[in-house]
């Protein structure tokens, strides 16, 4: 998930949880989708604010409380942003976004993540039909836990790309069953499934996330993504626990890639 230039106002690691309120948004930007089975492609980011999750190697702090203002690159591709207040309502949301997508066929598609959208799923049920609109694939990014919010969009989502979040990264409970639960709703879309790896993963965790995707369909692509050391991670895996690793989630499964963040290797955002 590329991000724009830090808030100075958000610059340390928040402890507190503070639900976002509908059209509280983080930013909006045009760039490189630097993650998954997309990587690589030129995408609209949608970035909505407020984050029940405090994962150790988050790299978008400055989404996870809702702010006063969302940033929205003006022009597009300029890493310029203007602000505008919150929250945006889902007409104004589509306003902003004919800005970057006019008649271009530059953008392949526009991508909802966060913080966790999910958590705004009422105002993604107004606004996703009017970014429709465009013609352009709506690209899900989620942590694949609120099943019943992803149910009330899911009509209008081309692709859900599912966050798996072992209690390892989070310090939270587990919550494969609800990861479990989401997997076979989200199937009658395209579905990505990735993990973020870092030295110190438990192999243990891994095999259950493996498990998990085979119980449900062992054709789902799963991306392993090497960390990008960030906040509470200092390192990434090495080599052969990245090789080891894939070859475990092998065994059970088709289709298993190793991709870290394109973005961050390109030294953008």
């Amino acid at each position: 998930m590329p991000k724009a230039p830090a808030k100075p106002a958000s610059a340390s690691y928040p402890a507190k949880v503070v639900p976002p309120r509908a059209g509280d948004l983080s930013e909006v930007f045009s760039g490189i989708q630097g993650e998954g089975s997309f990587v690589g492609e030129r995408q609209l980011f949608i970035r909505l604010g407020g984050c029940p999750y405090r994962c150790h190697y988050c790299d978008t702090p400055n989404a996870l409380i809702p702010d006063e203002f969302c940033l929205v690159e003006d022009p597009p591709a300029s890493r310029k942003f203007r602000k505008v207040r919150n929250p945006v309502a889902p007409d104004a949301l589509r306003s902003i976004a004919a800005g970057f997508l006019g008649a271009s066929g530059l953008h392949r598609a526009i991508t909802i993540t966060g913080g966790e959208p999910l958590w705004q799923a009422p105002y993604l049920k107004d606004a996703l039909p009017l970014l429709k609109g465009f013609g352009k694939k709506i690209y899900l990014e989620t942590a694949g836990t609120l099943v019943e919010e992803l149910k009330s969009i899911l009509e209008f989502v081309d692709v859900v790309a599912m966050d798996v979040k072992p209690p390892s990264a989070t310090g939270m409970k587990p919550m494969w069953s609800a990861h479990r639960e989401f997997l076979r709703v989200a199937l009658v879309k395209e579905v990505i499934v990735k993990i973020v790896v870092t030295r110190t993963t438990r192999q243990h965790e891994l095999e259950l996330v493996r498990d998990l995707v085979a119980e449900v369909d062992r054709t789902v692509p799963v991306i392993i993504q090497p960390v990008t050391p960030a906040w509470k991670i200092k390192v990434a895996p090495t080599i052969s626990q990245l090789l080891a690793w894939q070859e475990m989630f092998s065994v059970k499964l088709e289709r298993v890639r190793i991709i870290p963040q394109l973005h961050r290797v390109l030294g953008d955002w």
